[in-house]
């Protein structure tokens, strides 16, 4: 137990003698307890204690009544009670350390935020509030707490925690408080719900407005600018990222680099352009980098190189931007996609798909010109608005004197690159000849310069210079061409191959198939099989090391080549005679990549599995393209069946697309995976909202393969699609076939639990879930836990939407864990609509707002107008009943939209019943002339207008 005496006022007020609380009676007693404490061992003259007593009318014998309060004090504080001593005027109460839980608290307050917080057990000195002077101390302490809390938050949001709901609380107890309101947008921001963080802004900004008249901090717009540029969000769930300052020195430039950004603020179209080499690629990503940093603009880097066929530029582009592809993957579908969002596109490497760059450029000058594009490319674009610079090599010396070799650019980085490899290089006098020659050999080219430069470590300056010399006159055509430094940096190229020993040649010409680069392990695995007696972290060192492979710091280090070099390995291996096997060697791994990733998602290790899928998914797009050009329908099969169950719970469309596709490939009849292949194509069909081919697909599927456990996916797609018709009880029928063949039946049974409880069969969905939670067993993945748990939510929204809210926030969380987006997804469209079932209107409101954006930007069409559906019910609930009418419409209009059916067609027709037929009539008259677009705009505006305003209960 405790010892000694301590006086607690960070709640109502509480003396402990030896830890044993002590009651103090009676208000102006407890009164001059609090005085005394708050003192703090300074002496209280009697006539500030009658003052807090007694503020406005004393009696006359106000003194005689602090004697005698000051007296029982000391029979409370028993063995302490000379700890309370009588001084001439007033009075002193000594407490120990430790004794008055106000100076803890300001104690730890700097340092230790969430352990000052635990003092509090209420409002500090709230039953003093009559007492002037403690009536000042209790603001002092209310504002120390709202600081420490603010001190705790930010902590926890800088460690990367989710903490939106206690940022919410807090903003909602002190709307005012401009700080608070900041982190509110920042912890929404690390969870990726950026509209709202920036609804959150401007809602505040509005309210300081009216009620203030003033203008918010410089902090905010601070704030806004970095949510805006995704900078806060973290790489789980980010979907784009802004541009980074690349590595490495970028020597010469200064003057093309201000014209870059001077031109990014007026251009539309913006192609840098020049022969390889020049440092295209390195000049853009700075500039892109720079103008992100200084306007908080959101920009996005493509690399090209990576797209061998152009109709994949439109999937590659999605890729970056997180949009979610429906139906063909084309240039307009991007850009609509893209509509009103201010972003800068960077397309690097530009010309081996410049036709369908340009289709892209136009599409979005045409429907997405907030969006610009910087392009890179050895040709123009040829679009409108389009606006060229033609990047020059570095500028050569023109004579050896090392003085002005010195200011010379291209003398300047071939120094810089040099001292990368060895710190100390630095020319002397009788360099000075042999350096000129060598930097003109190189024609100024960067990549030529840091190609040779990266040699300095291996050879001295004198060696460089003779074998270059040699490498450049034996491979120097001697004839006026337009391509003359792509020669030149060839035999540059080809130089620093030589130099290498046939061991690590071999190694190097393995990678070439990889436009994607590798990881460490699949380095590993070629290095061994191209090169059995060198050690693999040996060859990758020395192959980074001369400049040749670079070495990515992702979230996971990542190899690749510089696209030069790779296209020189390519021709090397044509040369050869090596590319076809080299190209199948790459096939066999896609295929094996692509099983080891279907076996990891379906376990504990989900979340790498996803992290691998896509960072790989670059590569098995070039592997699926190649063996499609080979007419080799096989590998095509292997990474559509292996990617099946992932591609379900993520917003990879890319992946659905393949099936489908490949479901329509005549070179597909007759293999006897055909009919997998139409399952998994049904399953695809019905998650990009095309319910008439999924019907179709998994009914063929199911007849042509009877009893087999290989149409699964055919199963639980028809099932899907009589959900969404509205006929539950075949849904759930059908969801049971589905779980009775697949060795990991746990979602499927979810699913059916599902269907039962919106067919009203509350005690047999109850049943069906347990049996799903008991299967988790088997196949124990983040994904099908964070199903059920949505599950669970739907089934206890209508009686307990408290607890639908804790079911809601844990899948969402999980699904967010491990990249099962879908999922994390129809989580959140469920939250939302049991917080508005509890009464947060404001809330749901924003999580509508985000949601609609979400769906919108990814295609989702049927969970848009799910959502809309939902959101419908909330605006009629609080009088906006005419845009609840339009939703309802628009989404009833709709081919993608699931079928109405029970308490929510009844709700539906309940609100068009009170608008009156000549209402309902023009709405729907509006309606078909509006595109989805369109509706989620009117949505947002009346969510926000209507319901996120702070009278909102």
């Amino acid at each position: 137990m405790a010892s000694g005496l301590r006086v607690e006022l960070l709640g109502p007020l509480r003396l402990l003698v030896d830890g044993v609380p002590v009651d103090v009676p009676g208000s102006r007693r407890r009164t001059v307890l609090a005085v005394l404490a708050m003192a703090q061992g300074r002496e209280v003259s009697r006539t500030a204690i009658v003052d807090e007593l007694w503020p406005d009318d004393p009696p006359r014998d106000a003194t005689q009544a602090v004697q005698s309060h000051v007296s029982r004090l000391r029979r409370h504080l028993g063995p302490y009670a000379d700890r309370l001593r009588h001084v001439d005027g007033g009075y002193v109460l000594e407490l120990p350390d430790g004794g008055l839980d106000v100076a803890d608290a300001r104690r730890l307050a700097d340092g230790a935020a969430s352990d000052a917080l635990q003092l509090w057990r209420g409002d500090a000195l709230d039953e003093f509030v009559d007492c002037p002077g403690l009536a000042v101390e209790k603001v002092a302490l209310d504002e120390l707490r709202l600081r420490l809390g603010d001190d705790a938050l930010e902590a926890a949001i800088a460690a990367g925690a989710s903490r939106s709901a206690d940022a919410a609380s807090a903003a909602a107890a002190s709307p005012m408080r401009e700080r608070t309101v900041i982190l509110l947008m920042r912890s929404y921001a690390v969870e990726g719900r950026t509209a709202e963080a920036m609804h959150t802004a401007a809602a505040y900004r509005r309210r300081l407005a009216e009620e203030t008249g003033l203008d918010p901090s410089p902090a905010l717009g601070t704030w806004e600018r970095l949510v805006a540029a995704g900078s806060l969000a973290p790489s789980r769930v980010r979907t784009t990222s802004t541009v980074r300052t690349p590595a490495g020195p970028l020597v010469g430039r200064d003057q093309d680099l201000a014209e870059l950004l001077r031109l990014l603020d007026t251009q539309p179209v913006l192609t840098v352009t020049g022969p390889g080499g020049v440092g295209k690629t390195r000049l853009t990503l700075q500039a892109a980098a720079e103008h992100s940093e200084r306007t908080g603009a959101e920009s996005v880097a493509v690399r090209l190189a990576t797209v061998t066929d152009g109709d994949r530029v439109p999937e590659a582009v999605a890729a970056a931007l997180g949009l979610r592809l429906v139906g063909d993957a084309a240039p307009e579908t991007v850009a609509r996609m893209l509509t009103g969002r201010a972003a800068l596109l960077v397309l690097d490497n530009c010309e081996h798909v410049v036709d369908a760059v340009r289709d892209l450029a136009v599409a979005l000058h045409e429907v997405a010109p907030t969006v610009r594009l910087l392009t890179t490319s050895r040709v123009t674009l040829h679009v409108p608005g389009e606006f060229v610079v033609r990047l020059q090599p570095l500028p050569l010396p023109r004579d050896g004197d090392l003085a002005r070799l010195g200011h010379q650019p291209s003398v300047q980085a071939f120094v810089e690159h040099a001292r990368l490899r060895g710190r100390d290089f630095t020319p002397t006098p009788g360099d000075s000849a042999v350096l000129f020659d060598v930097v003109r050999r190189l024609d100024g080219l960067p990549l030529a310069i840091e190609l040779a430069a990266g040699q300095l470590g291996a050879v001295p300056l004198s060696a460089l210079h003779e074998r270059l010399g040699r490498a450049l006159d034996a491979l120097s055509a001697r004839r006026p061409t337009s391509d003359a430094r792509h020669e030149t940096l060839r035999a540059t190229i080809d130089w620093s191959y030589r130099l290498l020993d046939p061991a690590d040649r071999a190694v190097l010409r393995s990678l070439a198939p990889f436009p994607a680069g590798v990881d460490l392990e699949t380095f590993e695995r070629l290095s061994t099989e191209a090169a059995p007696a060198s050690d693999p972290l040996t060859v990758l060192a020395r192959l980074v090391d001369h400049s040749l492979v670079d070495a990515a710091q992702e979230e996971q280090p990542r190899y690749r080549l510089l696209e030069t070099i790779r296209t020189f390995l390519l021709d090397d291996l044509d040369a050869r005679g090596e590319r076809t096997e080299a190209e199948t060697r790459f096939l066999r791994w896609a295929s094996q990549t692509a099983a080891e990733i279907s076996t990891a998602v379906r376990g504990e290790a989900e979340a790498a599995a996803d992290h691998r899928l896509r960072a790989e998914l670059a590569n098995l797009r070039v592997a699926r393209d190649l063996s499609r050009g080979r007419g080799d329908v096989e590998l095509r099969i292997d990474l559509t069946l292996a990617l099946d169950d992932a591609a379900t719970w993520r917003d990879q469309t890319e992946l659905w697309a393949w099936a489908v596709e490949l479901e329509n490939d005549p070179l597909l009849r007759g293999n006897p995976r055909e009919n997998a292949v139409r399952a998994s194509a049904a399953e695809a069909s019905w998650l990009l909202g095309d319910l008439v081919s999924a019907a179709r697909l998994a009914r063929d599927a199911i007849e042509a393969a009877g009893d087999t456990p290989g149409v699964v996916s055919a199963w639980s797609a028809s099932a899907a699609v009589a959900l969404f018709r509205g006929d539950h009880h075949r849904a759930a029928q059908h969801w049971a076939a589905a779980a009775a063949r697949s060795p990991l039946p746990s979602p499927y049974l979810a699913s059916g639990a599902l269907a039962l409880a919106y067919a009203g069969d509350a005690s047999g969905a109850d049943a069906l879930l347990g049996d799903a939670t008991r299967a988790l067993a088997l196949g124990p993945s983040p994904s099908h836990r964070a199903w059920l748990q949505y599950v669970a939510g739907e089934l206890t929204a209508a009686s307990d939407p408290g607890a639908a809210v804790g079911s809601y926030a844990a899948a969402v969380d999980v699904a967010r864990s491990c990249g099962a987006g879908f999922i994390e997804g129809v989580a959140a469209v469920g939250l939302a609509a049991a917080r508005a079932a509890l009464g947060d209107v404001r809330a749901a409101a924003e999580d509508y707002v985000g949601l609609l954006r979400y769906w919108s930007a990814a295609g989702n069409l049927t969970q848009l107008w799910t959502t809309a559906r939902d959101a419908a019910a909330l605006l009629d609930a609080h009088g906006a009943s005419r845009v609840a009418g339009l939703l309802l419409l628009a989404a009833g209009s709709a081919d993608a939209a699931s079928a109405l059916v029970g308490d929510a067609a009844q709700r539906a027709d309940d609100i068009l019943g009170r608008l009156g037929p000549d209402e309902t009539a023009a709405l729907s008259t509006r309606v078909r002339t509006m595109t989805a677009a369109e509706v989620v705009e009117v949505a947002v505006d009346a969510l926000r207008s209507e319901l996120g305003g702070p009278s909102v209960p």
